[in-house]
């Protein structure tokens, strides 16, 4: 019976998606999150380079909800401090998510699903010292949004990938888990979050995963000004960095974080 139901939802939601009222200002954007965070680490591995490469990464991100999903962009500047020739590289990515159940005002909601939705994405890098042209990927596919006890969300896309530059080297598969995990200590305020990549190999690149957990304290709690200034660490894990079979990054990386 549950299974005739969602399936019954999911015809609705089809005829719906041509009736669709455009929404109006006021719900366009539902709610708001924006940071900027500074990252250090010492032992970054490069390709074709035996030394530690020590970098600085200033990160923007922005995520906000709206009457039918919700739109997420980061942006990273790396700096190179030491172990090669300096650089600035950028590197970004942007996703929309369509929730099917805020579209047809539907509850699609079972269990620990809270909800479906799909999600399209582009990736971009460019080596601003470089003439050379950057990194595009191009990705879409469905998202399950999870209610999981204790965490304020936990949401899982599973993805196709096409990389287009800097050459056409065909489609793979990617699923990226998204985590935030809220909790206190003797009445101090930290959190577990961030994300983890899963690849697929492609026409010239070896399985990825890459994983970028957050361990962040609320430092302006201590003074009564809250969810706005952090510090904490990042550890980051990429195996097969770059899709180059054998190069592999284990980084804990210094965290200061503003979010607004």
């Amino acid at each position: 019976m549950r299974k005739s139901h969602l399936l019954n939802n999911a015809l609705r939601v089809a005829l719906l998606l041509p009736a669709l009222p455009t929404p109006c200002a006021a719900d366009f954007m539902q709610w708001s999150n924006s940071e900027i965070q500074y990252l250090h680490g010492a032992n970054y591995n490069e390709p074709f380079n035996p030394h530690d490469v020590v970098q600085s990464i200033i990160t923007i991100t922005h995520t906000h909800g709206w009457a039918y999903g919700r739109n997420f962009f980061f942006m990273d500047t790396l700096f190179t401090e030491s172990g090669q020739r300096s650089q600035t590289i950028l590197y970004g990515e942007a996703y929309s998510t369509f929730s099917l159940g805020k579209i047809s005002g539907l509850d699609l909601s079972y269990r620990i699903i809270k909800d479906f939705g799909i999600t399209v994405g582009v990736n971009l890098g460019e080596n601003m010292d470089s003439s050379r042209s950057g990194y595009r990927a191009w990705l879409y596919g469905v998202t399950v949004d999870l209610d999981l006890p204790g965490f304020d969300y936990f949401n899982i896309d599973f993805l196709r990938q096409r990389v287009t530059e800097t050459a056409d080297i065909g489609t793979s598969w990617q699923i990226t888990p998204v985590w935030k995990l809220p909790f206190e200590i003797a009445g101090s305020k930290w959190s577990f979050e961030g994300f983890a990549d899963f690849i697929g190999r492609n026409q010239t690149a070896a399985r990825q995963a890459l994983a970028q957990p957050q361990l962040r304290l609320d430092l302006g709690d201590f003074w009564g000004d809250e969810n706005h200034l952090f510090i904490g660490i990042e550890y980051q894990y990429w195996h097969n960095k770059y899709g180059i079979k054998g190069l592999h990054d284990n980084v804990p990386q210094a965290l200061v974080l503003w979010k607004f």
